[in-house]
């Protein structure tokens, strides 16, 4: 009889495919089944009761013991409160009069007369002499003729003018606003590429889930039955540094595909999903 993985004991599979003992899950066709579950077996095991043995003793009777009751001290008698003895009520003592005060004779002021201290002389300068004035630093003329007069003004100069050489244009950044007849958005790909280097954030947050129609320039077109896999490769006029745009396709379209071929101008439509190191559109289909 195979054991169990789990106690090592030789054992059954329940019902419920666990082992009889300690209900480990036994998932092996080995084992032979026994018709209860794990369950049923436990509530057997707790029902069965040990048989006494004969020669096992009887335990002692165990003996009362007799709990004499505690004395308790008895408590004190609470004493009444005395009663107060009632008080005859007191009579207020009448208040002396005082008798009004004669207001007293006011006295004569008497006149004082101010003597006028004369003001007293400045010690350690004699009268009648001029004090020396202090003579006031001589001020540079130099400094006074630089202070008043302006600087002259720089004369300008004037540059000769030089023609410029005429720079390609940039390509501007489309608007991107989806049309009223269809709700897609029509850009190509120099235009998305434009959009993205001025502000690449606030451009994916605008176009992310919007439809878009983006025509270019047939880069790759990548069909595989056996992978379903079904793409093509969008590249603009900008070089290298253009970021293409890459348009997924599903298997219905595989028929479309097969006929477009390198360097072939086309328009595909296509929800947008995010960006990396291409443009991605999904549910692409060709306009």
């Amino acid at each position: 009889m195979p054991r169990c993985p789990n106690c090592g004991r030789e054992t059954l599979r329940t019902e419920d495919w666990a082992c009889q003992w300690c209900g480990n899950p036994l998932l092996s066709g080995a084992f032979r089944k026994i018709p209860k579950t794990y369950r049923e077996l436990q509530e057997e095991r707790s029902l069965e009761v040990r048989p006494v043995l004969e020669d096992e003793p009887a335990p002692a009777p165990v003996a009362a013991v007799e709990v004499a009751p505690i004395p308790r001290a008895p408590e004190p008698e609470l004493e009444a409160p005395p009663v107060p003895e009632p008080q005859p009520p007191s009579v207020p003592e009448p208040e002396p009069e005082i008798a009004p005060e004669t207001p007293a004779p006011p006295e004569p002021v008497a006149e004082v007369e101010a003597e006028v201290e004369p003001s007293p002389e400045p010690e350690g300068e004699p009268v009648g002499e001029e004090k020396p004035t202090t003579e006031a630093e001589p001020v540079a003329v130099a400094e006074v003729e630089a202070e008043t007069e302006p600087a002259p003004e720089p004369a300008t100069e004037i540059e000769p003018e030089v023609e410029a050489a005429p720079a390609t244009e940039p390509v501007a950044a489309t608007a991107l606003e989806p049309d009223a007849a269809t709700g897609a958005i029509s850009a190509t790909v120099e235009g998305l590429n434009a959009s993205f280097n001025s502000d690449k954030a606030g451009t994916n947050n605008k176009l992310l889930n919007k439809v878009l129609q983006v025509t270019g320039t047939v880069k790759k077109v990548f069909a595989k039955d056996h992978l379903d896999i079904f793409y093509i490769i969008l590249a603009g006029a900008g070089g290298p540094s253009t970021r293409p745009v890459r348009c997924t396709f599903s298997r219905e379209h595989s028929t479309y595909l097969s006929r477009l071929t390198d360097g072939q101008t086309a328009t595909v439509q296509g929800t947008y999903v995010g960006y990396e190191r291409n443009i991605i559109l999904k549910e692409c289909s060709l306009v």
